[in-house]
């Protein structure tokens, strides 16, 4: 790492005026330049925002093949989030670029939000706002967290903090995952179940797991139609873990009563979408884990993990570690 080596810094998420992020580099001797992207860049506009950079703290712009060859000097792609589908880790393994991502940063954040949306279609919020702005008055239909069963899927970092929460609303817990903590279940209540046991049982099914070919439409048709009629889905993770295409019948067709979504198979999510247009469906611009303390969590975290693979160290979390011993020098 030689001093005045430049770092894009394309997340929104670090401001030029986070002094405490900003000194994670500067004092490192790095230089930090701003240049916010969009999920729609071109491989052309992320060549050329990149330049000469070593390092970039990076959204969700995509980095693929022709990225890594346009960009020699890159050696670290440092996500802010636990995401990285953005990214084509087979081609940053061959070029010997580390992706790192802020692991705890905005967990809680995240948990809070998939809370807020299970309490807002448990006591229909939208209609609620609907009604008493249109003058009606009208108190709607709603149920209580209480006794209903809430089935987690992907009991991990997240789900286990929607897990904490919902035990105190004395929610019953249901959990899918290829991993199991009998320890945390024990202690919360959790009954851990095939997903197929927990889309029939649950009255709300909440997504907490990553987007892996495994995942991909981990909720489709037939997920859907073994839900109960009166059951949510939220999902706050990845928008294809669900198929959206199955998702939109199942809300017109009353397969199931309501979702509050996060994210989306495309984002932004495109104009001509029909969740758009469908009253019993919530809508969000993927920002559950966006929360003043979690933004600047994640853009220090994320310039650490520059800081720490420039210099040689190991960052917080290396997506696959066996890239650091022959990262890019």
């Amino acid at each position: 790492m030689s001093a005045g080596e430049r770092v894009l810094v394309t997340s929104s998420l670090f401001r030029p005026d986070d002094a405490e992020a900003r000194g994670v580099l500067e004092r490192a001797g790095l230089t930090p330049t701003f240049r916010p992207s969009s999920p729609t860049w071109s491989v052309a506009q992320v060549v050329e925002a990149l330049g000469d950079a070593v390092g970039v703290v990076a959204s969700t712009e995509r980095y693929v093949e022709a990225v890594f060859t346009a960009a020699p000097r890159l050696r670290v792609v440092s996500r802010t989030g636990v995401g990285y589908d953005a990214v084509d880790l087979e081609a940053a393994t061959r070029h010997g670029v580390a992706v790192t991502t802020t692991p705890g940063a905005n967990d809680r954040a995240v948990a809070d939000f998939a809370l807020t949306l299970i309490l807002a279609l448990a006591r229909n919020l939208l209609e609620a706002d609907r009604s008493t702005r249109a003058g009606r008055w009208q108190r709607p239909a709603a149920v209580e967290l209480r006794d209903k069963v809430v089935g987690i899927v992907g009991l991990g970092a997240i789900g286990k903090h929607v897990a904490r929460r919902l035990f105190g609303f004395e929610a019953r817990l249901l959990a899918y995952d290829v991993v199991e903590d009998g320890e945390f279940a024990e202690r919360y209540g959790v009954r851990y179940v095939p997903l197929e046991t927990l889309v029939a049982e649950s009255d709300f099914v909440t997504l907490h797991a990553p987007l892996l070919p495994s995942t991909h439409h981990v909720i489709g048709e037939r997920e859907l139609r073994a839900m109960k009629r009166s059951a949510m889905l939220v999902n706050t993770a990845r928008g294809p873990l669900v198929d959206e295409e199955a998702l939109t019948r199942a809300l017109r067709e009353g397969w199931i009563a309501g979702a509050g979504l996060d994210v989306f198979e495309v984002e932004p999510l495109p104009a001509e979408s029909p969740l758009r247009a469908l009253p019993n469906v919530i809508l969000a611009p993927h920002c559950a884990g966006i929360t003043h303390e979690s933004g600047k969590a994640m853009a220090r975290m994320a310039c650490e993990n520059v800081v720490a693979v420039l210099s040689g160290r190991p960052p917080a979390l290396c997506v696959h570690p066996e890239v650091l011993g022959a990262a890019r020098r």
